[in-house]
C-alpha cells in the first residue's frame, strides 16, 4: 500500500521540531543556572513535558503529512505510552547537559540512551495505529533511523552543552542555528524512519475509530506550539528577572567592597586584595608596597565648614590619588580620611620612594572650598612585602606606625617602616584614641596661673593651661597631646572644651559672688579658619551668662601671620563682638608693622626666650625686649612678659616699663579652686587694683 506527503505539513513539522529544539537549548541554558535547588527541579519537570510536548507532536503531525488510502487514528494507551517515553528521555537529556560535569564518555553515553528513546518513541506511536496486517520494516533504513536519532541526539547534548555557557549577544542567533540543525536531524530521523515501514496491500487500522489522526495532530500540534511558546517566553521573562536580579547583586556586592563617596575599594575589599597578593607571592620573590596616607588636620574641615565641603574635598582626594598609580594599583579608602595604596611589583625601595613623592605632589594644589581656597597635606607611611610582614595585619599596622612617625616629625612626609616605631606610635594611637573620652569623662582640666601687674603685683587674671590626667598613662602632657589633637583634626572640640570650662568656671564664680577677671583662651590655626567660631563661642558665653568683656583670646604671632588676612577677618569678628585679643610668643615670627596695626588688638605677649636672655644681662636681649615694649606701647597695646623666673628679670622688666608679669617666680599654675581663692583673698596692696583692672584679662593657653 502506497501513501503519499504534504509537503506542507513536513515544514510544519521541521517548524514543529526546530521550535522544539529551541525551546530545549533556551531551557538548558536558563536550567544551568539555577544550581541544585528546587526551582531547577520545577525548570526540569516543566521543560521535560515541553519538550518531550515538542518531539512527540512533531512525529504525529509527520505522521499526518503521510497520507494512506484507509481511515487512519491511534489506540489512546499507546500513545500516551509514546508521550511518556518522549517525556522521560527529555527529562534524562535536560538533567544531564544542565551538569557541570558532562565529560565526553558521558556524553556518548546519554546520545546512545536519548537516541534510543527517540527511536522508541517513534515506533511506539507508529504501533498505537494497530496495523493488521502489522507493519513491515526495512531493517537496514531502521538501522539508519536509528543512527540518525543517536547521532542527533549527541549533537543536541553537544551543542546545548556548549551553548550554556555562552555570553549574551548574539546567543540567540546562535541557538536559532543549533536548533534548526537538530529540527532537521529529529526530523530527518522520522521521515527516515517513515521510509522503513511497508504496509500491506490489504493493511486496515485497527484504532481508527479512537483518535482521529487529523484531529490529534492538529489540536497536539496546535497545543504543543502554544505549549513551547509559553515555555519560551516565560524563559526569556525569567532570564530578564534573573539578570536585574544579578544586576542588583552585584551593585549591593560593589556596595560592600567600595565606598560610597568616592567610589574607591574600602577596607574589605583591600583586605581581600592583600591576600591574594600575599598568596601570589609566597616564594617572597615579589615585592609590593602598602601606603597608608592620613590627611593632616582634615576632621577640622568638616568641623569648620561641614561634611558637604569634606566630602568635596574627598572626592577630589581619591581622583589625585588614581593618577598617581597605575591602573591595576588599588588606591582605597580605609575609613575616614584615611587611603590605603597597594602597589604590587615594586623593584625596588627607591621605586616605592619615587611612588611617595607622585603622592606628595599631588598635594601641592590646593583644594577648593566654598570661598576659599585649603591647603592639605598628607603623611604616609609605607611598608614592604615581605621585610615588614607577611600577612595583612603587620603590613597594615606598620604602615600605620610610619604614618605617625611623620606625623610627629612636621607631617607632610612620607617614611618607611622600622622596628623602632612600635612603642611610640603605640602611645600616639592610645592618646589620639582617648581625646574623646578624655572630653566626656572628666580626665581633662585647667590649671589657672596668674598674671600680675610688674610694678606693684597686683593680680589681673590668671591664664588658663589645660591639663589631662589620664587613666593608664597618667599626667600626659600638652607638649605631647596638643600636636596630636591638631594633626587627628581633634583641636577643635579641645578648643571648644576649654572655651565651654572656662565659661562655666567664671558662671560659677560668679554665682558666688566672687570677684573675677578676664579669661583669654588661645585660638589655634584650625579654629581661625572655622567659619562658624564667633557664633559657636557666642553660644557658649550667652548660655553661661558670661559678658564677652571677660574673655580674650590669643593667637600666636606665627599662626597669625601665615594666613594675615584670613587672620585681619576673624580678629574684627571677634572684636566686634565684643572680645578682646592678643598676640602670643611675640619675637619668634615674622611680624610686619602694617599688619600689627591692622590687627588692633589690646594686648602682646613677649616669647620667655627673649624673657630669660634678661636674667644674664645679654644686652641684645635687653635691647629687643625693649624694642618690642616700645612698639607695643606706640601701637596702645598692653605688654605681657611670660616665664618671668628671677628677681634680675621682674626688675629689668620693671626698668623697661613692662606692663604684666607672669611666671614661676611670681605663682606657679595651680587649680581653679586655689586661683579663686587667692584672687579673693583678704584685702591687701592690691586689692584696689584689682577693682580699677576687672576688666583686664588672663588668658587661657592649651600649651
Amino acid at each position: 500500500m502506497q501513501g503519499s506527503y504534504s509537503y506542507p505539513l513536513v515544514i510544519a513539522s521541521l517548524f514543529i521540531a526546530t521550535i522544539a529544539s529551541y525551546t530545549t537549548l533556551d531551557l538548558v541554558g536558563r536550567i544551568a543556572t539555577l544550581g541544585k535547588t528546587t526551582y531547577r527541579s520545577y525548570w526540569l519537570i516543566g521543560g521535560a513535558i515541553a519538550m518531550g510536548l515538542g518531539v512527540w507532536s512533531m512525529h504525529f503531525v509527520g505522521m499526518l503529512s503521510y497520507s494512506l488510502p484507509i481511515p487512519l487514528g491511534y489506540d489512546p494507551a499507546i500513545t500516551f505510552y509514546s508521550l511518556l517515553i518522549a517525556a522521560s528521555v527529555s527529562y534524562f537529556a535536560l538533567n544531564l547537559v544542565t551538569r557541570r560535569d558532562l565529560s565526553f564518555r558521558r556524553l556518548m553515553f546519554s546520545g546512545v540512551i536519548m537516541g534510543l528513546g527517540i527511536a522508541s518513541m517513534h515506533y511506539t506511536g507508529m504501533a498505537a495505529m494497530r496495523m493488521e496486517p502489522e507493519i513491515e520494516y526495512t531493517m537496514t533504513i531502521l538501522i539508519a533511523s536509528v543512527i540518525i536519532a543517536i547521532v542527533a541526539s549527541i549533537a543536541a547534548l553537544w551543542m546545548a552543552n556548549a551553548l550554556r555557557g555562552a555570553q549574551p549577544g548574539r546567543l540567540w542567533l546562535r541557538r536559532f542555528g543549533a536548533a534548526l540543525l537538530m529540527g532537521l536531524a529529529i526530523t530527518g530521523m522520522h521521515y527516515t524512519g517513515m521510509a522503513a515501514a511497508k504496509f500491506p496491500a490489504d493493511s486496515i487500522c485497527r484504532a481508527a475509530s479512537d483518535i482521529s489522526a487529523s484531529w490529534l495532530a492538529v489540536s497536539v500540534g496546535g497545543a504543543t506550539l502554544s505549549i513551547l511558546a509559553i515555555t519560551v517566553v516565560l524563559s526569556v521573562l525569567d532570564a530578564r528577572l534573573e539578570s536585574r536580579t544579578n544586576r542588583f547583586v552585584e551593585r549591593l556586592q560593589h556596595q560592600a567592597t567600595h565606598d560610597a563617596l568616592t567610589g574607591l575599594p574600602n577596607r574589605t575589599f583591600l583586605v581581600e586584595r592583600m591576600e591574594v597578593a600575599i598568596a601570589s607571592s609566597s616564594t617572597g620573590e615579589k615585592r609590593f608596597a602598602v601606603y597608608f596616607i592620613d590627611l593632616d588636620g582634615f576632621k577640622a574641615i568638616n568641623d569648620s565648614f561641614g561634611h558637604s565641603s569634606g566630602d568635596a574635598v574627598l572626592k577630589d582626594l581619591a581622583q589625585r590619588l588614581r593618577s598617581v598609580v597605575r591602573k591595576h594599583d588599588i588606591v582605597a579608602r580605609f575609613g575616614g580620611d584615611e587611603f590605603i595604596l597597594l602597589v604590587e611589583d615594586i623593584p625596588d625601595i627607591e621605586a616605592a620612594a619615587h611612588i611617595a613623592e607622585k603622592v606628595l605632589a599631588s598635594f601641592r594644589n590646593d583644594f577648593e572650598l566654598p570661598g576659599v581656597r585649603m591647603p592639605i597635606s598628607p603623611s604616609i607611611g609605607i611598608s614592604i612585602y615581605p621585610r615588614d610582614g607577611d600577612n595583612v595585619d603587620e603590613l597594615l599596622s606598620r604602615a600605620d606606625a610610619a604614618m605617625y612617625e611623620v606625623k610627629s616629625s612636621g607631617r607632610n612626609n612620607y617614611r618607611f617602616y622600622e622596628r623602632s616605631m612600635n612603642a611610640a606610635t603605640l602611645r600616639n594611637i592610645t592618646i589620639q584614641q582617648s581625646l574623646v573620652s578624655a572630653m566626656k569623662d572628666g580626665q581633662f582640666f585647667l590649671h589657672y596661673q596668674p598674671k600680675f601687674t610688674c610694678v606693684d603685683r597686683i593680680i589681673l587674671g590668671a591664664e588658663a593651661l589645660l591639663r589631662w590626667r589620664h587613666p593608664e598613662l597618667g599626667m600626659v602632657s600638652p607638649v605631647e597631646f596638643i600636636p596630636i589633637a591638631e594633626r587627628s583634626g581633634q583641636i577643635i572640640r579641645v578648643g571648644q572644651w576649654v572655651i565651654e570650662e572656662v565659661c562655666r568656671q567664671l558662671n560659677a564664680w560668679q554665682a558666688e559672688g566672687l570677684q573675677i577677671v578676664r579669661i583669654a583662651v588661645n585660638l589655634s590655626q584650625i579654629q581661625l579658619r572655622s567659619p562658624s567660631l564667633v557664633e559657636d563661642i557666642l553660644g557658649v558665653t550667652e548660655r553661661y551668662g558670661i559678658v564677652p568683656a571677660l574673655l580674650m583670646f590669643e593667637i600666636t604671632e606665627s599662626v597669625a601671620m601665615e594666613n594675615a588676612e584670613e587672620t585681619r577677618k576673624t580678629v574684627d569678628k571677634l572684636k566686634e563682638a565684643g572680645f578682646n585679643l592678643a598676640i602670643d610668643d611675640f619675637g619668634t615670627g615674622y611680624s610686619s608693622l602694617s599688619h600689627l596695626q591692622e590687627f588692633g588688638v589690646h594686648q602682646m605677649k613677649i616669647d620667655r626666650a627673649f624673657v630669660q636672655t634678661l636674667a644674664a644681662g645679654d644686652k641684645n636681649g635687653i635691647s629687643i625686649v625693649s624694642a618690642i615694649i616700645g612698639l607695643a606701647h606706640a601701637l596702645d597695646m598692653e605688654v605681657v612678659a611670660e616665664g618671668v623666673e628671677t628677681h634680675a628679670q621682674l626688675e629689668m622688666l620693671q626698668e623697661l616699663r613692662c606692663d604684666q608679669t607672669q611666671g614661676f617666680l611670681l605663682a606657679k599654675p595651680m587649680l581653679g579652686a586655689d586661683f579663686i581663692q587667692l584672687l579673693n583673698a583678704p584685702p591687701g596692696n592690691h586689692t584696689d587694683d584689682i577693682a580699677d583692672h576687672a576688666a583686664n584679662a588672663a588668658s587661657a593657653s592649651m600649651t
